[in-house]
């Protein structure tokens, strides 16, 4: 993996302080564990993929990794005020669902092409009953046009109040050589045995 700048040097001020409340937030309701950390790319462009339970996801793997973590976010909610100037701070950029969106597209390319962390939840949705379901592309495209590294990622829930919940993360997916089938079936593989334990 080659040695590039990292990108600690994107976290402002407003980024760092919210940070520091979610941090908060999470140590005294949910107190999270992180198992596999030094699997995880500090310099290189990744993206986090993970299994996605609950609208809390986000904040919580944005705790457990020491990068500036970015991810796209419904372009409604960039709309309200107050509210669009903090995720943007956070580094959420605005995505149109329902349709291909080729700016989002492009900009998640760029993030991971110039070593940034994107995070993605392949999933495109919650799941319901906390089971791991079908995997769209878009993580696999994004990693092959970019050349950056997957790091499958596991949300181990359900969320319960003052018990912990672990996120694990797993060795890093090389994209090179792979087409985005082979790439998106071994991602689900992947995150799967993290949340059964039978990685690492």
């Amino acid at each position: 993996m080659s040695a590039k700048v990292p990108d600690l040097r994107k976290k402002t001020p407003m980024f760092r302080a919210a940070r520091h409340v979610v941090y908060l937030f999470f140590q005294l309701t949910y107190r999270p564990k992180v198992e596999g950390l030094e699997r995880v790319p500090m310099y290189d462009g990744i993206i986090v993929a993970s299994n996605h339970l609950s609208n809390l996801d986000p904040p919580l793997i944005g705790i457990c990794l020491p990068r500036f973590i970015q991810y796209m976010g419904k372009i409604e909610l960039f709309r309200i005020p107050l509210l669009g100037t903090l995720f943007k701070a956070l580094g959420a950029f605005p995505i149109r669902r329902g349709q291909v969106d080729k700016k989002a597209l492009r900009t998640a390319i760029d993030i991971v092409k110039s070593g940034g962390c994107l995070l993605m939840f392949p999933e495109g949705h919650r799941s319901k009953t906390g089971e791991l379901g079908p995997f769209a592309p878009g993580v696999a495209t994004i990693a092959r046009k970019s050349g950056g590294y997957v790091v499958p990622t596991a949300i181990c829930g359900p969320y319960r109040l003052f018990r912990p919940i672990v996120v694990r993360f797993g060795e890093p997916i090389a994209a090179e050589g792979m087409s985005s089938e082979e790439l998106t079936r071994l991602t689900r593989v992947r995150i799967q045995e993290l949340l059964d334990g039978r990685d690492g």
